[in-house]
């Protein structure tokens, strides 16, 4: 299975991709990680998780440009799960996994700013599905603010499900990831959240993994 992470802003794409890959491997599954976004921000926190010898080593690779297509898919037959971590809309090496993706999770923060960008991700996905007719996507609402009073989260919500209408093969996850400094803490630790002592954020995400992955 290939699941692609791909977002046309920063919405914390890769501590997703990596806590998804760290998670998928801690369960016993045979797990690789494809860094495709040019500023290999995957890679670098893999460095620092080398470093550490108490966390089990997580196999990565850098793929990038017109070659990421025929990687993904040679990839693909030798591991269990890719998790790719890859950049939006011009990002050509995002494009490319697009097409062979079976499944891609898009980030959101709760902002109109984030909505707006998420409208050239789905023409990404829409372009990709005329050649890769078995794709799936799932919107994630990342970063959401944890008091109950602030109605961003709903607001996107709403937003979000008018956007979507019309793509029967893409879907908004009921989970979604609250803003917590752990998150940023962990790129620098090379853990992915779900190693983490954050019982409120390993619970959150290891809800949404179970949602969007089965």
């Amino acid at each position: 299975m290939i699941t692609t992470i791909f977002a046309t802003k920063s919405s914390t794409k890769t501590s997703i991709a990596v806590s998804a890959a760290v998670y998928l491997k801690n369960k016993g599954v045979d797990v690789l990680l494809c860094d495709l976004d040019s500023q290999k921000s995957a890679v670098i926190w893999m460095e620092y998780r080398d470093a550490d010898q108490s966390l089990t080593s997580i196999p990565t690779v850098e793929k990038s440009g017109t070659t990421v297509y025929s990687s993904l898919k040679e990839l693909s037959s030798k591991y269990e799960h890719l998790i790719c971590d890859c950049g939006g809309k011009n990002d050509a090496s995002g494009r490319y996994a697009l097409l062979v993706s079976d499944l891609v999770i898009v980030p959101v923060f709760p902002s109109n700013i984030s909505l707006m960008t998420l409208n050239q991700s789905l023409r990404s996905l829409e372009e990709a599905k005329v050649q890769n007719e078995g794709l799936k996507a799932v919107i994630v609402l990342t970063g959401v603010n944890s008091n109950p009073r602030i109605k961003d989260t709903d607001e996107a919500r709403e937003a979000i499900s008018e956007l979507i209408a019309d793509f029967d093969y893409v879907t908004l996850a009921g989970g979604f990831i609250t803003a917590r400094k752990i998150w940023s803490d962990i790129s620098c630790t090379g853990q992915g959240i779900t190693e983490t002592t954050n019982e409120k954020a390993v619970s959150q995400f290891i809800e949404l993994m179970n949602e969007v992955l089965k």
